[in-house]
């Protein structure tokens, strides 16, 4: 036989080898899978009759862990417990709390945490988050340092479910400094935290706002009096992460506070604080909002249109109506809205810019007159 062919023959085969391995191999770990899915569902139908039966006082907490720890997959009775967790308050979750400590599941991820390889470090911390286990907050700290995002990520969501709002800043500054997580990303992960944050919120934009840079500068010449080293969290990016919790919270009593950010407020900064008074649904005493709806920047004018029904300041007026010529059209349809909520005197306003030779005020007047009175045929 020709050596080129036989040797052709042999790399053939080996490939050919190599590929039925694979494929067996693939095929095996699919068939594992369904089965341990198939197992772990009869499981949690018989684990779903114990738990509620324990839940409606029908079961001894012992009696549940003794019909319930037969099974030692730890991962299948978090992949349980997870969906009540997100779901359960108060005696319920503290009674799934407990069953989940009777169960080992708690000192199983504390181990996991202490001494595990970064997947299953990075799960213990989440659920030891969600099991809201306060003695492991020290052991989650140290994470928020890693060089490694999985386990910030995961330190910072376990901090957050966990209910210490004193680990507020260490958490979002580290989220901030070493993922790469998006604004939003960061926010959603720290509302976590819960109301209970809102004097730490506070407290927080005081000692940030000391490192915020002069508004009254120039953008090219703005700098902040203390630049972030690498890794750390841009102050004007945390407070508006702040200031946006403090809104979405509705803490009371932060109203003035945020009204004297204002002082302090780059063009951002200032949009947060007036989506805030938007969820507050008021303004801080004595706030004018006539500087922002002349503001060169149009998202702010934007906001601030809105915001003035909760002024009511009939000196404003004029500036609404110069704003039904505003070049964006969002900024002319809330001013619209605006004088329109502003009784006849707004509704005025309207009527006579519908006639007016300004073709821009005219159209967005008579769509806001128009799409009223459709609103109130309905």
């Amino acid at each position: 036989m020709d050596p080129y062919l036989y040797n052709l023959l042999i790399i053939i085969f080996i490939l050919v080898t190599v590929i039925l391995i694979m494929a067996g191999a693939i095929i095996l770990i699919r068939l594992l899978s369904a089965r341990n899915r198939r197992l772990y569902r009869q499981k949690a139908e018989e684990w779903e009759d114990i738990f509620l039966d324990y839940l409606h006082a029908d079961l001894s907490l012992e009696k549940a862990c003794r019909r319930m720890s037969g099974e030692k997959r730890y991962y299948w009775l978090w992949h349980f417990f997870a969906p009540y967790l997100e779901v359960l308050r108060g005696t319920d979750f503290e009674k799934t709390k407990a069953l989940c400590r009777e169960l080992g599941l708690i000192e199983h991820y504390r181990v996991k945490l202490r001494r595990g390889r970064t997947p299953a470090r990075a799960l213990a911390a989440r659920v030891l988050g969600a099991l809201q286990c306060r003695d492991s907050v020290p052991e989650m700290l140290p994470l928020l340092r890693s060089k490694n995002p999985l386990l910030v990520q995961a330190a910072a969501q376990g901090l957050a479910r966990s209910g210490e709002a004193e680990t507020f800043l260490p958490a979002a500054r580290a989220l901030l400094g070493h993922t790469f997580f998006t604004y939003e990303g960061v926010t959603e992960i720290l509302s976590c935290f819960g109301k209970e944050s809102c004097p730490l919120l506070e407290e927080g934009i005081k000692t940030e706002a000391k490192n915020l840079p002069d508004p009254h500068q120039s953008p090219d010449e703005r700098v902040p009096k203390r630049r972030p080293r690498r890794g750390e969290a841009d102050p004007s990016v945390l407070v508006s992460i702040m200031t946006d919790l403090l809104g979405y919270f509705r803490c009371p009593g932060s109203l003035t506070l945020l009204g004297h950010l204002l002082e302090k407020a780059d063009d951002e900064i200032t949009v947060h604080v007036l989506k805030a008074f938007l969820r507050f649904g008021e303004v801080p005493p004595d706030f004018d909002l006539k500087p922002y709806l002349q503001h060169r920047y149009w998202v702010v004018r934007n906001f601030s249109a809105q915001v003035w029904k909760f002024t009511g300041d009939r000196h404003a007026l004029p500036l609404l109506e110069d704003l039904l010529s505003d070049r964006n059209w969002g900024v002319r349809f809330h001013a619209a809205e605006a004088l329109r909520s502003a009784g006849e005197k707004g509704r005025n306003i309207l009527v006579e810019q519908t006639e007016g030779a300004d073709e821009t005020s005219a159209a967005i007047s008579s769509y806001v007159l128009n799409r009223s009175e459709v609103l109130q045929t309905l």
